[in-house]
């Protein structure tokens, strides 16, 4: 059975926290002005933490995976992990989201009884929910279609014992590219032709930087990506200032995610023990929080208390505390009893880099 690895790096334990702090507030913003008093205006730059989580996604896959590439059964392990990982929890808030959903439907906006959507939501295949929008029943969910996208072509990797990042490489490549031929009316399907892919690969470099320290490669690649960055809004012919904007952010969060890890010497050990937990909990933070936030301006709209920092300070502190909790009554017990109990799986190190997937409405 192949070790799983004892790598920590507390920079992106921080950064995973941080990323769905960023989430969690954007989210608050919204919620304050949807259901307490329409003139407050959502935050979007907090959106930037779904890009931080895709880029910590494809570094992790890539530091943990060493010992199964070129494996017979390391498809096997990679894949049952991540089923252990992602799908045990998603399911609980999915299911909480639909017994809301039938209990008090009037409480629940952007989401209806649909049972297509409902069961693509439970496989994490893409569909449109009553908006329009390709979305799950739990609409954060829609980020998990893409990271679930990502672990499938890792997983064709390892079973093909290709090497993951040229296999990634290229299949992520044809996908964003892809979406120059996408076209207005597209199916759900259509979805993963999107250049937001192309953050795993960022993610996939700068974790192989961490194992040959060759700045050429490191170089070869970013600078690959960044020309595809540039060029596919060029190619579909619509290249505008929102265009270049996004650019700027694309690339200001790869050496974001660069910066970290080359600042972990300095950052290990110095950041505090709470942080470190909550970056642990960041996916019941991520999972949850649509389902908690809500209700604080709901309860301030009530008592006739219409102020919009009061409703996201209070949904934002009360979301991580019960996110802390989550995690530690919940989450964390059941993937120990998953890794101890299923084939393919073993028990997790706790000092372990794992992934939190990531932004969507409730």
């Amino acid at each position: 059975m192949p070790a799983l690895p004892r790598t920590k790096y507390d920079g992106i334990q921080t950064l995973r926290f941080v990323a769905a702090l960023l989430v969690v507030i954007t989210h608050s913003t919204f919620y304050a002005g949807e259901r307490l008093d329409t003139s407050i205006q959502t935050w979007h730059f907090g959106e930037v933490g779904v890009d931080i989580f895709f880029v910590i996604s494809g570094f992790v896959m890539m530091i943990s995976t060493g010992s199964l590439v070129g494996r017979k059964d390391g498809w096997k392990f990679f894949g049952m992990r991540r089923l252990v990982r992602i799908v045990p929890m998603y399911w609980i808030a999915t299911t909480v989201k639909l017994a809301t959903l039938v209990a008090l439907p009037g409480a629940v906006l952007h989401a209806q009884l649909n049972p297509g959507n409902i069961a693509l939501s439970y496989l994490f295949l893409p569909s449109r929910n009553v908006d329009g929008q390709v979305e799950p029943l739990l609409g954060v969910g829609w980020t998990l279609t893409f990271e679930m996208f990502f672990y499938f072509i890792f997983t064709v990797a390892l079973l093909l014992k290709a090497k993951p990042i040229w296999f990634c490489g290229i299949v992520l490549s044809v996908f964003a590219i892809g979406t120059v031929f996408r076209g207005d009316d597209w199916p759900p399907a259509a979805v993963y032709f999107n250049p937001i892919i192309l953050y795993f690969l960022v993610g996939m470099v700068i974790g192989q930087w961490t194992q040959d320290r060759s700045f050429v490669r490191l170089s070869i690649w970013m600078g690959y990506i960044v020309v595809l960055w540039a060029a596919i809004p060029a190619l579909d012919g619509t290249f505008s200032t929102n265009d270049v904007e996004k650019f700027i952010r694309h690339v200001g969060v790869a050496a974001l995610l660069l910066a970290v890890v080359m600042a972990e010497p300095l950052l290990a050990g110095r950041i505090p023990g709470p942080v470190i937990y909550m970056g642990d909990a960041s996916y019941s933070l991520y999972l949850f929080h649509p389902l908690l936030a809500p209700l604080v301006p709901v309860v301030l709209a009530v008592v006739g208390l219409k102020v919009g920092w009061l409703s996201v300070t209070l949904s934002v502190v009360g979301v991580v505390i019960a996110a802390a909790l989550i995690f530690r009554f919940v989450e964390r017990p059941i993937t120990r009893v998953l890794q101890a109990r299923l084939p393919y799986v073993r028990r997790h190190s706790p000092a372990t880099v794992e992934p939190a997937p990531t932004s969507g409405r409730a």
